[in-house]
């Protein structure tokens, strides 16, 4: 019987596990959620990494990063942990990409694609990885095996975030009917769930209502025609409105900001943030600083990741209360069985994108980077090489 983990974990530790994600998790979410599961393993158990993992899928904002909060609140029984661990994953390149919006706002840069191409490329091992040893996991059964099959050829020929909602659905109903044993409701005792519940103002209803209350707020406020108001608004409508997260935002910030931002500009932020470790929505701090300096830069930072904090927080304390209820758990394993159908899909299209126009240096580095990350090669290593060995050979 699979149970909560019985390892409370105090801030001081949370933080010395946390410290290096800053620095080191390259490659997109996929990669991230991939590098946080092996920082946990002695924390959490695999059956409630997978069920946040399937739970923050489903939720407004950066997977990776609320599963970051997640992971921090449930281990230390706080918020507080959920904001510290956020701050050790964002912080560092968010102080980066800050400083560049604030130094560089008009930087021409013609030689980075390269080095970006080459990461994108050397993320195919990434990203391969964090698909195995995340459906080693979720993958319990065949009918598991038969939804992640069908969520990656779905979401291979329709990759859009309507689709994604619908495959998410009919993960958690189909396996909530299939569940053959769905009357044996309890799995994990409740005098046990009690011990592992923690409670906060900030947790459950009042998060989910103030999430409500300021996403029809900003919605009308997006529409006022005043710098600060507008970006800040459009900023966490976007964050409202994106499943997943990742690369699935840029196309959703050049529209809702573009009387702010030019196109070069856009892309080159693209570019920087690229380059960086941790979350793809850092980006906004460097829009933010392009757009109003260090004041701006802030506020863009915490409108994009509020709707984040208000969805994970309101339905954390939740899951934890009835994680232990079989319909629940089937739900969940439904989710995570589907989402990772996402992370094949994903490859596929990276695979396709990559090689586009030249198929023998994408698809080498992408096997290079396999092999490495086999031998035990740092993910850091793996991307920066990645870039480093396309500039070499593409360099003209």
């Amino acid at each position: 019987m699979d149970t909560c983990s019985q390892k409370q974990m105090s801030l001081k530790q949370l933080g010395d596990v946390m410290f290096p994600l800053g620095f080191i998790t390259y490659g997109g979410p996929l990669a991230h959620i991939n590098v946080l599961r092996e920082r946990f393993k002695n924390y959490t158990t695999e059956d409630e990494f997978q069920e946040l993992f399937a739970l923050c899928q489903t939720l407004p904002g950066p997977t990776s990063t609320q599963m970051v909060i997640a992971v921090g609140a449930n281990l230390t029984h706080s918020c507080l942990g959920g904001l510290i661990a956020f701050l050790y994953f964002s912080m560092p390149s968010a102080f980066v990409m800050m400083i560049l919006g604030l130094t560089v706002p008009n930087l021409s840069i013609p030689w980075i694609q390269l080095m970006i191409n080459g990461f994108k490329y050397a993320s195919i091992g990434v990203i391969i990885e964090a698909a195995y040893k995340l459906s080693n996991g979720a993958i319990k059964n065949r009918f598991h095996l038969f939804l992640w099959i069908v969520s990656a050829i779905v979401t291979t020929f329709f990759p859009t975030p309507s689709i994604a909602i619908l495959m998410i659905a009919i993960g958690a109903i189909s396996n909530y009917v299939s569940d053959r044993q769905i009357g044996q409701q309890l799995l994990i005792p409740q005098e046990e769930q009690a011990q592992q519940t923690f409670d906060s103002w900030l947790l459950g209803y009042r998060s989910l209502i103030g999430y409500g209350v300021s996403f029809v707020l900003f919605f009308f406020l997006s529409y006022i025609d005043w710098m600060p108001i507008a970006v800040c608004s459009n900023l966490f409508k976007t964050g409202s409105l994106v499943i997943g997260g990742g690369h699935v935002v840029l196309p959703m910030i050049q529209f809702s900001l573009s009387e702010y931002l030019t196109t070069e500009q856009f892309w080159n932020a693209f570019a920087l943030v690229s380059c960086m470790p941790g979350p793809m929505f850092n980006i906004a701090i460097y829009i933010g600083a392009l757009i109003g300096g260090i004041p701006m830069a802030i506020l863009a930072e915490i409108f994009m990741f509020l709707p984040g904090f208000f969805t994970i927080f309101g339905l954390l304390p939740y899951w934890k209360k009835y994680r232990g209820l079989r319909t629940i758990r089937a739900i969940l394993q439904g989710i995570a069985a589907v989402a990772v159908g996402f992370i094949l899909s994903a490859i596929i299209h990276l695979i396709i994108n990559s090689c586009s126009q030249n198929i023998i240096v994408p698809m080498g580095i992408g096997i290079l980077s396999c092999l490495c990350l086999y031998k035990g090669v740092p993910i850091p290593f793996v991307i920066i090489g990645g870039g480093f060995i396309n500039l070499l050979t593409e360099y003209k």
